[in-house]
């Protein structure tokens, strides 16, 4: 395992229950209060909101977003977000981005914070 420089914070409403989503539907290992997962570099930091009206995830744009490898490893963790009973904001789609091709899923934790993964399509 490595580990990244960049960590997203995302204020919580229960963090015990926000810890638990991500181990479990997401498959993240809690390492020194950084869920974590290494194959996609996902490493985010969870902070208890001390009011609930203090959560206030993005709607409409991720809030976090995890660089996939390849193809097959975003496959996979759509397969597996899936079987954990993830949520899904909206399943796998490609798009085009400044002539790029993209493909990405994402999915809506707990408190509504939109979760993106997505890879470069090489073809």
């Amino acid at each position: 395992m490595h580990l990244i420089a960049t960590v997203s914070v995302l204020l919580v409403s229960d963090i015990e229950l926000s810890r638990l989503f991500y181990q479990t539907v997401l498959s993240c290992e809690d390492i020194d209060g950084i869920l974590y997962r290494d194959d996609c570099g996902l490493a985010i930091k969870l902070v208890q909101a001390e009011k609930i009206e203090d959560v206030k995830p993005n709607r409409n744009l991720w809030n976090v977003f995890s660089y996939v490898e390849d193809e097959e490893r975003l496959d996979i963790l759509f397969k597996e977000a899936k079987l954990h009973g993830a949520l899904f904001a909206y399943y796998p789609k490609e798009s085009v981005i400044e002539g790029e091709r993209l493909k990405e899923f994402a999915i809506r934790d707990l408190d509504g914070y939109l979760i993106g993964f997505g890879t470069t399509i090489h073809s």
